[in-house]
């Protein structure tokens, strides 16, 4: 998977994550929004950990 690639997928989730959570925000349930609304900072983070490595130069792509 190229760089690109990765990155896409990571926004792909985070997009899927955050239609689970506002769906679960919705419906009211509080406990599965909370597991929702934390594996969406999960991503976001991964992500932005991804990225800092990729400017600088630890990531190939």
């Amino acid at each position: 998977m190229t760089f690109d690639e990765d990155i896409d997928s990571f926004k792909r989730r985070i997009a899927d994550a955050e239609i689970q959570r506002d769906a679960w925000r919705v419906a009211g349930r509080e406990e599965r929004y909370l597991e929702a609304y934390f594996m969406v900072e999960a991503l976001e983070q991964q992500l932005d950990e991804r990225l800092r490595q990729h400017a600088a130069g630890q990531v190939p792509g």
